[in-house]
């Protein structure tokens, strides 16, 4: 679970933080959040005696904030560790609960922050027990993309493909155009399950994600020379350790490593594995579903999705970035949202209902689309498709109420979900009341999900879920609300 928090006395709380980050670049961390928190944020905080300490090996940040309008203030030590500890403690007991919490975010994204920095500069090699080493494409595919990244793109593709159809097959071109959707949309499960890099099943369940961190001077070096041995170093170190039965560490992988330059540390080195079958098969029994199919994208994006029209014909896609950032609990939160997408049925609702405004489009409202010109067109087209994403907004919404609702973790998602959409988090001072603008632009983005950060807030301040009998009806009165309010 990312966050833990524990009131050890009146005055002192404590959070920690999990962490991707090894010993050897954990150590890199507090001088980091100095520089790009605290002292790039003092006009959004008043932060006061700022210190770095080392007692007894170990290292921590530590600073005081001033509470804004109040005769307090808060002093706060970071410790780097794994997972890294946040002791805050208020000059007032009446200080805000909320304001620490602030204060905690702030660290949180910060952290990601640098994990990302990180990430631009470490090897990561993701291994199935019993796989046959086929060697990778760069790409995973056209559908791997669509469901790692947006659909977006997608969406306003088959919109201009319909401009070619109409001059190859006049008033009809709307009704094949509509066609090939359905059965693009009924086939989609399939079609994703064919597009990943591994499939994941009771025979083969587990995943294992290597990471080898560089400095960034060394890891341009590496990717200069070797990058057209990335595969090759894999099986070598798949033929060394998982397909013999030993573990994958700097002993087993120090001669492979050393052949391309690499002198493996053990603290730049950490291997994680993920028991992804079971963890599906635990969100799937949560809803009461069959098992959907697996599969595992090699994208540092990080992802899940699903896909497909019911859950018997479902996929369930994850990618290995999102697996490499979430501890277990947090991706079976994650999962559980997407089951609820599989048991509603909402790739097939989301389609049809972009088939329905389609027909009408060109059935009914075309002899006045250009009433005022071109224009109007486009300008139709644009509302039309932000009312269908909005609805979109409605959908993904419910998924995390039904999460909540069936598997009774709701700050362990907002939790994963602050992990997956940090970047939409910041800037850090847009959170205040005075960026309302911002928040609205927020909402009115072509994006079938609510703002991250309205995610996040209704997760967790969400009492007693499992008494929720209509998440649908609820997530409508919540979005409407947050879009009026923002």
């Amino acid at each position: 679970m990312g966050i833990k928090l524990q009131k050890n006395y009146a005055s002192e709380v404590k959070y920690t933080i999990d962490t991707e980050l090894s010993p050897g670049n954990l150590k890199f961390l507090l001088e980091y959040l100095r520089r790009q928190y605290l002292l790039q944020h003092k006009k959004y905080r008043d932060f006061r005696n700022i210190r770095l300490v080392t007692e007894n090996g170990l290292s921590y940040l530590s600073y005081i904030v001033l509470v804004p309008k109040q005769n307090q203030l808060v002093n706060v030590a970071v410790k780097a560790d794994i997972p890294i500890v946040v002791i805050m403690k208020p000059s007032d007991p009446d200080t805000s609960k909320a304001f620490l919490d602030q204060l905690y975010e702030d660290l949180f994204l910060t952290v990601q922050l640098f994990e990302e920095e990180i990430r631009k500069t470490t090897l990561y090699l993701a291994f199935v027990p019993g796989e046959k080493m086929v060697p990778e494409s760069e790409s995973s595919g056209i559908i791997g993309r669509i469901f790692t990244e947006s659909m977006l793109p997608l969406y306003i593709g088959l919109t201009a493909l319909t401009f070619l159809f109409f001059w190859l097959f006049n008033e009809f071109a709307p009704l094949i155009v509509v066609t090939l959707g359905f059965v693009l949309s009924l086939s989609s499960g399939k079609l994703v399950a064919k597009s990943g890099n591994w499939k994941i099943t009771k025979e083969q369940p587990e995943i294992f994600l290597l990471q080898y961190y560089f400095s960034p001077e060394k890891f341009k070096g590496f990717r200069k020379k070797y990058a057209q041995n990335i595969f090759e170093i894999r099986k070598r170190i798949h033929e060394d350790s998982i397909a013999v039965g030993k573990p994958i560490d700097c002993e087993t992988a120090s001669r492979i490593f050393s052949d391309y330059g690499i002198d493996c540390k053990p603290e730049n080195l950490s291997v994680k594995k993920v028991n992804l079958f079971q963890i599906v098969k635990k969100a799937a029994e949560k809803f009461g579903l069959s098992m959907p199919e697996i599969v595992v994208v090699n994208s540092i994006i990080p992802n899940a999705a699903a896909a497909g029209p019911s859950p018997s014909l479902g996929t369930v896609m994850v990618t290995t970035g999102i697996m490499t950032q979430l501890e277990d609990d947090e991706l079976f939160n994650v999962i559980g949202h997407e089951m609820s997408h599989l048991k509603a049925h909402d790739p097939l609702v989301l389609a049809s209902l972009s088939n329905a405004e389609f027909l009408l489009r060109f059935y009914v409202f075309w002899p006045y689309l250009f009433y005022f010109g071109f224009l109007s067109f486009w300008t139709y087209f644009l509302v039309a498709t932000g009312l269908i994403f909005f609805f979109g907004k409605f959908l993904e919404s419910r998924a995390d109420i039904d999460s909540a609702k069936m598997i009774g973790q709701p700050k362990v998602l907002a939790e994963a979900l602050r992990k997956i959409a940090f970047r939409r988090l910041f800037p850090l001072y847009k959170r205040e009341p005075a960026f309302q603008g911002y928040r609205r632009s927020e909402w009115l983005r072509f994006d079938p999900h609510p703002p991250a950060y309205f995610r996040i807030a209704q997760l967790e301040t969400l009492e007693k879920p499992e008494e929720i009998k209509h998440t649908f009806f609820k997530s409508i009165k919540e979005n409407l609300k947050g879009f009026l309010r923002a």
